[in-house]
């Protein structure tokens, strides 16, 4: 997720001194498993899931947690991808990807620039609630308007192309406002505009938002890389099994029922929305102490 939000916070961070170099390795573990799984079976960035874990429960602050979950995910994205398309030839859209990818790079940018002049607790609510709203759509509590682009899904359909280029600008703006977008925007947004991603399509869904994951996190890598802000002991600590935790994802996925598939991804998008509301009640908390 924080892999565009890197274009952000670039300011180089002074290196802490030794005794808070220490992180909770047991934690940085499961939470690397628990991320790498998550990435490739839902199709999401994993940064909603390590930021959090990684800085409440393995004494890592949230932005050496943020730089750090950017990198681990590059190699899981790079790892998944390959996995899918071995295990699954086909269910990665390239083309599609690659549109959603270029979007989103442009709207980071915008959402940086949005960031200076709305005001943050009222869009962090409204996406919070748009979060829960589409989560419930997903899991099938709410009804889901039959109104899907039954067009294909490639640039030979300009009303296709354009809806592409609109999700991926919407992932790019909110992830760059929030730090949650990225996956967890895309993958519902495909399977509520289009036909080709409902139903068993979910699963492309996933494997096309993992692949549109995969140059983003590599940009938002670099520019970490040039800025010094990625924790090296902490990615070489993690990367292994979140790596080895890809491949699983990845053949999990296929025995997993699209419908399981669903609901997983509801109670991310659920986690998401909390997740956005409490790092501005906290900050407002930091901002008043």
């Amino acid at each position: 997720m924080h892999y565009i939000a890197a274009v952000n916070n670039l300011t180089p961070q002074a290196a802490p001194p030794d005794s808070l170099q220490v992180f909770s390795r047991p934690w940085a573990y499961a939470t690397a498993t628990l991320a790498g799984v998550a990435s490739t079976l839902l199709g999401v960035g994993g940064g909603v899931i390590m930021v959090p874990l990684l800085s409440s429960f393995a004494n890592v602050p949230i932005k050496r947690a943020a730089s750090a979950s950017l990198a681990i995910i590059t190699v899981v994205a790079f790892v998944g991808v390959v996995a899918q398309e071995i295990n699954a030839p086909g269910d990665m859209l390239f083309e599609v990807a690659a549109m959603l990818a270029a979007t989103a790079l442009i709207g980071a940018y915008i959402g940086r620039w949005l960031n200076k002049v709305l005001p943050e607790k009222l869009f962090r609510v409204i996406f919070a609630l748009l979060l829960l709203f589409s989560a419930l759509r997903l899991a099938g509590m709410l009804p889901i308007a039959s109104a899907h682009l039954v067009y294909g899904v490639d640039a030979q359909h300009l009303g296709a192309v354009a809806a592409l280029l609109g999700i991926g600008l919407f992932a790019g703006i909110t992830t760059s406002l929030f730090g949650v977008g990225g996956g967890i925007v895309v993958v519902p947004m495909l399977a509520m505009a289009f036909d080709r991603f409902s139903g068993e399509g979910f699963r492309t869904a996933t494997a096309t938002s993992l692949a549109m994951i995969l140059p983003v996190s590599i940009f938002g890598t670099w520019l970490h890389w040039r800025a010094k802000n990625i924790d090296l002991d902490l990615v070489k600590a993690m990367t292994p099994l979140a790596a080895l935790a890809a491949i699983g994802g990845v053949f999990l996925k296929t025995v997993t029922p699209v419908d399981a598939l669903k609901w997983i991804f509801a109670v991310l998008m659920v986690f998401a929305a909390i997740q956005t509301v409490w790092l501005v009640l906290r900050r407002s908390r930091a901002i008043h102490a």
